[in-house]
């Protein structure tokens, strides 16, 4: 439900860094020159509370200690880490293994490597683990870097919403869904990264939205799910061959379509605690 509507130089900072500290789920978006605060109706009143000690500049920040108390920017990941396991269990892999995959962009594939790429299905059920595997190779730091911003992004949604355990079962199903599509599509050869998987939140989030609209935890901005979707939709023209820049198409759809079947049968909840 909608709370408050307030002008764009009001800082709303502080207040969302409450709502979070009290696990709130919420948005704040703008709105016809106007910023937006939206929270669910069971949390309307402890909410409205917080909004109350806001405008009346009462509200304490939600860190008091200064970033150099707190040990600076490696505390600040260590408690995104510890905020969001699930999401460091998929990426802090795919940072470690990453020099072992960039040799990939130039054609050379190392043991590491070789032993997790998805080289054919058959080899696939007598070693499973590449079944899920290529998800943590990446070519390139635009691929990881990207590729990451869009797993955070949507991933952390979910993650606060619904769970750390249902977030890596999304993750193993999407991973693999997206990494058999793109076999059967391409047959044996380097493809990888966290792409799949980001496609698979995206189409888990939009069916959500659809099933609970008076749920924030779901709700996109339209503009993160339109240009997803833009570009999904450009690159399986092809035009990126133009380039010599080859794309994974096929795991992007296979990741999109298993993403959202996996919302039509997720429970419709609550918000957790």
């Amino acid at each position: 439900m909608r709370l408050i509507e307030t002008d764009l130089e009001d800082n709303l900072a502080p207040l969302a860094a409450w709502l979070d500290r009290a696990g709130i789920a919420h948005r704040v978006f703008e709105e016809r020159g106007r910023q937006v605060l939206e929270v669910t109706a069971a949390d309307a009143t402890r909410a409205s509370a917080l909004v109350a000690a806001w405008r009346a500049g009462r509200l304490p920040r939600a860190e008091p200690a200064s970033d150099a108390a707190a040990g600076g920017r490696g505390v600040r990941v260590l408690r995104a880490l510890a905020r969001y396991p699930g999401l460091a269990v998929l990426l802090v892999p795919a940072l470690v293994l990453f020099p072992y995959s960039l040799a990939m962009s130039y054609g050379q594939v190392g043991p590491l490597a070789a032993a997790l790429l998805l080289l054919d299905l058959p080899t696939a059920f007598v070693q499973p683990w590449r079944l899920l595997t290529p998800i943590f190779l990446h070519f390139s730091v635009v691929h990881l870097a990207f590729n990451s911003a869009i797993v955070i992004e949507l991933g952390r949604r979910i993650e606060a919403g619904a769970g750390t355990g249902y977030l890596l079962l999304l993750v193993v199903w999407m991973g693999v869904v997206s990494n058999v599509v793109q076999s059967l599509a391409s047959g044996p050869g380097l493809f990888g990264g966290l792409s799949g998987v980001g496609y698979g939140l995206l189409g888990w989030l939009m069916v959500m939205a659809r099933r609970a609209p008076d749920d924030p935890r779901w709700t996109l901005q339209p503009g993160v799910a339109a240009s997803l979707l833009l570009f999904l939709v450009l690159f399986s023209t092809g035009i990126t061959e133009w380039f010599g820049l080859a794309i994974a198409n096929a795991a992007h759809w296979g990741g999109l379509v298993s993403g959202a079947v996996a919302a039509l049968f997720a429970p419709l909840s609550k918000r957790r605690s």
